[in-house]
């Protein structure tokens, strides 16, 4: 029997190319026929392709020894990516001196950092030492325009607009009230601590308009109570102790997203520390210049400010109504809003947003070459949406809008920081909840939804659009939704014994 040979990381990179140039229907066994090798290796290769394109030659000579410390390990490659994109000079000395100020942070304290352990490291992430040449300057209104002449035409021109996505989150004080405005302004700092509640939104969308993915959602709490008998959401939801995007956040979720597709696209992003730089099969990473997101960035020049005027204008409406209805005053009801609650206007507001909008913005960040008429024509108006109906003048509502514009949604992380980050990343693994303060207390369980409820429900929509000018076309709309519910909620299926009575 002849012996096998393990493949280097070069020749199963050789392997998926080639598997990439056969048609598409063919299946795995002829596939493994024509390329020379067993099916099973095949296989193994489709299902570890993302881990092979971001190894190199060198990881395949020698067998990767796991790290003893994998925390430690973790928090100084988050530390190294964030000290890199910084520009900051790294040397052994330094990497060694944080490994073990991490490792104490988080308890480990029998940890010691040696060559060894390093030089392990270092080959475990593909780390180099590299000869600085001079300072980053640093980018403004130059460097933006020479991006757009130089970097952008290659994107455009390899992917098209249809393929061109731009990601870029906001923070979100989901329970502002317009009086808040006057307190973050005039009051204490201590003043309208509960208003302070906060979410970070990612929204991403390509240069047509015709996709907009689910927004990503960060809260503080893995799991809040208001999730409890909740299994579907309109979001993609992450947590981390301060809402923040991190690059654990980050990489997990466009793993994900690539893992699903099946062509080449490319996705726009700003240099920020939580926007870690690798490999992907179908997504291309492009990175805008320092400090030029507010003039290039599409999503900075009117998206994300058009998602937000939904979404307060809705909860103005829902405050309004509240109010009528004899709730209580508009702050009483703001602090009970619950991040659930927040995920689904936040949907919605997102769901409003139109192709134009999006198309205007592309064109307004310079991405899409425009005539002089279309950009007198490009200027968004302050508020996107009608608001007399809300009881707020056009000032106050722009204010409003504003609150939390400036809102941090990553942060530059010390020592302590990485270091409960490494340990809620842990401990989020484990299933270890960390509660959000800011969560509402429910006097009672969420009680499940029944079936005769939600027919119920249904019924008392059909009866609205009879008795009010509502177009007919949605009667059939609530067709197709009962008979979605018919099929998603079983019957619970009786007994032959419930028939019967004793008497």
């Amino acid at each position: 029997m002849a012996s096998r040979s393990a493949l280097s990381i070069s020749e199963k990179k050789s392997v998926l190319a080639d598997y990439d140039k056969l048609p598409e229907k063919t299946n795995q066994r002829l596939a493994a026929q024509q390329l020379g090798i067993p099916q099973s290796t095949l296989n193994k290769l489709l299902k570890s392709r993302n881990e092979i394109s971001d190894c190199t030659e060198s990881q395949n000579r020698k067998r990767k020894r796991e790290s003893k410390s994998k925390a430690t390990d973790e928090a100084l490659f988050m530390w190294f990516k964030q000290a890199s994109a910084m520009n900051a000079p790294i040397n052994r000395s330094i990497l060694m001196t944080k490994a073990n100020d991490l490792a104490k942070k988080m308890g480990e304290i029998n940890f010691n950092a040696t060559d060894g352990w390093l030089t392990r490291w270092k080959d475990r992430h593909d780390i180099v030492y590299k000869k600085l040449h001079g300072e980053k300057q640093d980018a403004d209104a130059s460097g933006a325009d020479s991006w757009i002449k130089t970097t952008w035409p290659t994107v455009l021109n390899k992917y098209g607009p249809e393929n061109i996505f731009n990601l870029d989150e906001t923070g979100l004080y989901y329970r502002a009230t317009p009086d808040y405005c006057m307190v973050l302004k005039n009051a204490p700092a201590s003043a309208g601590k509960k208003n302070k509640a906060r979410i970070t939104v990612a929204l991403t969308c390509n240069m047509t308009g015709t996709v907009k993915k689910k927004p990503i959602v960060i809260g503080k709490s893995k799991q809040p109570r208001c999730f409890k008998g909740v299994k579907n959401l309109p979001v993609d939801y992450f947590s981390n102790i301060n809402a923040w995007m991190t690059s654990f956040i980050f990489e997990s979720y466009l793993r994900k997203w690539d893992s699903t597709l099946d062509h080449k696209i490319a996705l726009i992003l700003d240099n920020c520390t939580a926007h870690p730089n690798f490999s992907l099969k179908n997504i291309e990473l492009v990175f805008l210049p320092p400090n030029t997101t507010s003039l290039i960035q599409p999503l900075d020049q009117g998206i994300i400010k058009t998602f937000k005027t939904f979404y307060r204008s809705d909860m103005r409406r829902q405050i309004i109504d509240a109010i009528d209805d004899g709730q209580g005053n508009g702050n009483d009801i703001a602090k009970n809003m619950t991040v659930l609650q927040a995920i689904h206007m936040s949907h919605n507001a997102w769901m409003k947003v139109t192709t134009s909008c999006i198309v205007n913005c592309f064109k307004k960040s310079g991405m899409v070459p425009i005539t002089t008429n279309e950009a007198l024509a490009l200027d968004l108006p302050d508020v996107p949406v009608d608001i007399s109906g809300l009881q707020i003048d056009k000032e106050t509502f722009n204010e409003w809008l504003d609150v939390d514009k400036d809102l941090p949604v990553f942060q530059v992380m010390n020592d302590d920081d990485i270091a409960a980050e490494i340990v809620s990343h842990k401990e989020q693994g484990n299933d270890v909840e960390v509660h959000d303060e800011d969560e509402v207390e429910y006097a009672e369980d969420r009680v499940p939804v029944t079936r005769r409820a939600v027919f119920n429900a249904i019924n008392i929509l059909r009866r609205a659009i009879e008795e009010h000018d509502i177009s007919t076309n949605y009667f059939d709309t609530l067709n197709n939704l009962e008979h979605i519910m018919m099929v998603s909620i079983p019957k619970k299926q009786g007994q032959i014994t419930d028939f019967f009575k004793r008497t």
